[in-house]
């Protein structure tokens, strides 16, 4: 992939970031480009705290949510949270789209270390992290795969996984 390309993720249904089905959560559609992944997403009121300024855990589970992309695309795995730092750097406010971008900075086949941020357009930092990531098993990684909406285009991290596993069976 080549720098600025993008290449979306795949969606799971009920998530409480990423599913379009999940009409209270972010809905939000992460992908792939110049090697991080990110998400843009507009909250909308119901996301709030008080009025116009999202919540923090809210905004805490869109920052996890893309960190653990960024950690199941270098190691291979669907990844869980192991520990998540956030330093909230301002209030974020409901009325602007805003971009959470996450690289992972080290790993190895059993956990991975990645940061992000969380900016608007006028590159206002809102937030930023750092959390360490494990990996689920095989079987496990391989069911959230099938549970996960490919239209066709996504970036399907887990299809070396799925054919060394099945070449095992």
């Amino acid at each position: 992939m080549g720098a600025g390309e993008r290449r979306d993720l795949p969606t799971l249904k009920a998530c409480f970031v990423c599913g379009e089905e999940n009409h209270a959560g972010l809905q939000t559609r992460f992908y792939v480009e110049d090697g991080m992944v990110k998400g843009r997403v507009r909250p909308r009121p119901h996301h709030c705290g008080y009025e116009n300024i999202v919540h923090g855990g809210v905004t805490a589970g869109l920052i996890d949510e893309c960190m653990a992309w960024a950690a199941a695309r270098s190691i291979g795995r669907m990844c869980v949270t192991g520990e998540l730092t956030v330093r909230y750097l301002a209030r974020v406010p409901c009325d602007r789209d805003v971009t959470v971008c996450a690289r992972t900075t080290k790993f190895t086949q059993r956990l991975a270390y990645v940061k992000a941020t969380l900016r608007d357009d006028e590159d206002t930092e809102y937030a930023r992290a750092k959390g360490t990531f494990l990996p689920i098993s095989v079987a496990e990684t391989l069911a959230v795969d099938d549970a996960l909406i490919y239209r066709g285009d996504e970036e399907r991290i887990f299809a070396k996984l799925r054919e060394e596993h099945e070449g095992q069976v």
